[in-house]
């Protein structure tokens, strides 16, 4: 199976909480470096996020406090899990997520970490991620996260229009839309994005906005 198709096939199955068989896609399996397509890491880190995620959701803290501190770490017979998941680790969206695993399960002294970790992220395709989570920190500006979601949205418009990662990009505009409250136009631009190539995993993070996992 190539790889494109198995990413697909793991983050479906995660996005169905079947987080074991998305798991043992991965064994047993080489994983090229492809230029500028989806990293086997992303996708390994995400269907491992989303774990971490669902067993939260369905009071499994334990597991889902443990899978969250392991997300990391290195998984004996996978090479690609020895180095180069720290930056993942680090950005805006899995510290957001993180930090709401640890929200649910009686954590906030993690979770107010993970949070502010999240909102000092300044890249536009972070912006929606700082955002929420500066709501969920005590300081919060209204008028100044505006702006800065509106200026975010700006320059993802014309970036979908100039990157070579359209899909990305013009899922990133659906989120940014949906953040000002945009519902109409936000859905619209989501549902462009699953018809264009997948780039960055945008076909599973459109999926999740569409099912109203994104901040709004």
């Amino acid at each position: 199976m190539p790889a494109s198709l198995v990413y697909e096939l793991a983050l479906n199955r995660a996005e169905e909480g079947n987080y074991k068989g998305a798991i043992d896609l991965f064994q047993n399996r080489f994983f090229g470096s492809e230029e500028g397509g989806t990293n086997v890491r992303q996708v390994w880190l995400e269907v491992k996020l989303q774990q971490a995620i669902g067993l939260a959701r369905i009071g499994h803290c334990e597991e889902a406090l443990a899978a969250a501190k392991t997300l990391g770490s290195p998984v004996p017979g996978l090479a690609f899990t020895q180095d180069g998941l720290k930056p993942l680790l680090n950005s805006a969206r899995t510290n957001y997520q993180l930090g709401g695993v640890s929200s649910t399960c009686g954590q906030k002294e993690e979770a107010d970490r993970r949070y502010r970790l999240s909102a000092q992220a300044t890249d536009t395709s972070d912006v929606v991620w700082a955002w929420t989570s500066a709501k969920m920190l005590g300081s919060y500006d209204p008028a100044l996260w505006r702006g800065r979601l509106s200026a975010a949205l700006s320059q993802a418009k014309d970036n979908a229009l100039t990157s070579a990662n359209q899909g990305w990009w013009v899922y990133s505009v659906g989120v940014l839309q949906l953040a000002l409250g945009h519902d109409v136009e936000g859905k619209a631009s989501l549902r462009e994005s699953l018809l264009l190539p997948d780039s960055r995993m945008s076909h599973h993070f459109s999926r999740l906005a569409m099912e109203g996992a994104t901040p709004r």
